[in-house]
């Protein structure tokens, strides 16, 4: 199967077999099947994989080259998944629309390694985002992915600073910020974040009606439209109205961050990125 193969790492091999069923069966007949009769056909084929393989590890391998006879330590590969569609990107990245994991039936797609869906994403980008990446593995038209993507970009545009800040750890307040809320050379854009909420509490005049942010709070991170304070970024647990006022958030830039690069990612994959870019879209 070698010529099938269509991705291997260190301990896993994903085949093509649809190239190979193309290549030595009926396409006609295949295209006929409904997805369990696939799945049941792949299953027997993956038994014929799995036995001539483990038999000439055992045979060509562990006999021979590690002189090792011990029947009961023989080394055994086994069909791991049946996937629908797989991206792949380099070793241990890739995303995979997964039908049956080991023997239990799935059908959803999971991501390893592509840094396109992030614990410290926008709650509201994480969904838009998997669902272009659904979209993709399922070869859907340049037309409907371009209308969908519209549609991200119109919504995320409309949200509230809440719904577009990153998620991210605060962490060495004290060592990077001062009593008197200046920061010191390498601040985290996130800490820089805190001084910046601080003091505008502080000329606000609305202390202790908002929630301070401590050391080990869950921070949400937002870039802000140039602004007389010189704040370029802002953090906070809970947006505060007053802010409205004096500040206002970067959303072309949170959006390109968050939304447009991480998709532009998954569609250089597939050479499709003149998707993101019309005359049509908002950016």
């Amino acid at each position: 199967m070698k010529d099938y193969s269509i991705y291997i790492d260190t301990d896993s091999i994903y085949v093509g077999i649809e190239q190979w069923i193309k290549d030595n069966t009926s396409m006609h007949k295949w295209n006929n099947l409904d997805k369990s009769q696939k799945i049941d056909y792949i299953n027997r084929i993956s038994k014929v994989i799995e036995e001539e393989v483990n038999v000439r590890s055992f045979n060509e391998v562990q006999k021979i080259h590690y002189n090792s006879q011990d029947t009961d330590f023989k080394i055994n590969f086994e069909q791991e998944k049946i996937i629908q569609a797989g991206l792949f990107s380099t070793k241990k990245r890739y995303a995979l629309w997964t039908l049956l994991d080991g023997s239990k039936p799935k059908n959803d797609v999971s991501v390893t390694g592509l840094e396109v869906i992030r614990s410290d994403s926008p709650e509201i980008v994480k969904p838009m985002v998997k669902k272009i990446l659904k979209m993709i593995l399922n070869d859907d038209t340049d037309s409907h992915i371009r209308k969908y993507i519209r549609e991200c970009k119109k919504k995320l545009n409309n949200c509230l600073p809440s719904d577009i800040a990153e998620n991210k750890g605060i962490n060495n307040i004290t060592k990077y910020v001062t009593k008197d809320n200046v920061c010191k050379k390498g601040t985290p854009h996130q800490v820089k974040g805190v001084a910046a909420y601080r003091k505008l509490i502080d000329l606000l005049k609305i202390q202790g009606k908002y929630e301070d942010i401590q050391n080990g709070n869950k921070g949400k991170v937002v870039y802000l439209m140039k602004n007389k304070f010189n704040f370029n970024s802002l953090t906070f647990i809970t947006w505060c109205k007053e802010f409205d006022k004096v500040i206002r958030v970067d959303f072309q830039k949170m959006i390109q961050n968050n939304f447009t690069k991480k998709v532009e990612k998954l569609l250089l994959l597939v050479n499709r990125q003149h998707l993101l870019y019309s005359n049509t879209n908002l950016f």
